[in-house]
């Protein structure tokens, strides 16, 4: 009778192939940053992550998946698998119900999340303006930001918190400009303004611009 394969083989297969699928997505996070779209390649992938071309592709099947998963990634940090607005701490940033506070806390959370995910934005974008493929990443990919962001829209108007002339969507849209990977890039390497410094203008620019009249502290 032919004796059944151990367990211990396939858990060590799986625990193979995921060293090896993080230290492809950590050699292309590396070059994507580093080199820009053009210039990475998946041979240099492969090379990066010393494995094969073939196993990169096998893994992702192309470059364009590769940097779509970096960018998922760096939205939800420490928690891939998890949407942003399913996880602890945004989940509790939307259940806050101080107006101010849930303000405060959303400009922190978001500028922690900007410092990740602004650099490979800059990628898709440079990229979007040669090749299809990365315009449309970069459209399905603010599409994304801006599904996330109405959260926050929908929490404030949740506690009857936004102005009296300001709907959801509206509110939905000015948070979604005023957190741009763009315009946090912009403020970043050409005004030199820190990650904590962006906090604090963003919530000021949210409160000012979304709170109803005795709300803002």
């Amino acid at each position: 009778m032919k004796k059944a394969p151990r367990p211990y083989r396939s858990t060590h297969r799986a625990g193979k192939a995921a060293q090896t699928r993080a230290a492809i997505l950590g050699a292309a996070d590396g070059l994507f940053r580093s080199k820009g779209w053009t210039a990475t390649t998946i041979a240099q992938i492969a090379a990066e992550a010393g494995v094969s071309a073939e196993t990169v592709y096998s893994g992702f099947g192309s470059k364009r998946a590769i940097l779509r998963l970096l960018v998922i990634g760096a939205v939800r940090r420490d928690t891939p698998k998890v949407a942003l607005t399913e996880q602890a701490g945004p989940a509790a940033v939307l259940a806050e119900p101080d107006p101010a506070r849930l303000i405060r806390q959303f400009a922190r959370d978001i500028a922690d999340v900007l410092v990740g995910v602004a650099p490979l934005m800059a990628v898709v974008r440079s990229g979007s303006t040669m090749e299809p493929e990365l315009a449309s990443l970069y459209t399905e990919l603010h599409k994304g930001r801006r599904k996330n962001l109405l959260a926050v829209a929908e929490a404030l108007a949740r506690i009857g918190a936004l102005r009296p002339d300001m709907t959801t969507t509206a509110a939905a849209d000015t948070i979604w400009r005023l957190t741009s990977p763009e315009l946090f890039t912009l403020m970043r390497d050409v005004e030199a303004v820190s990650p904590d410094g962006f906090s604090v203008w963003l919530e000021d620019m949210l409160v000012q611009g979304l709170l109803a009249p005795g709300l803002s502290r």
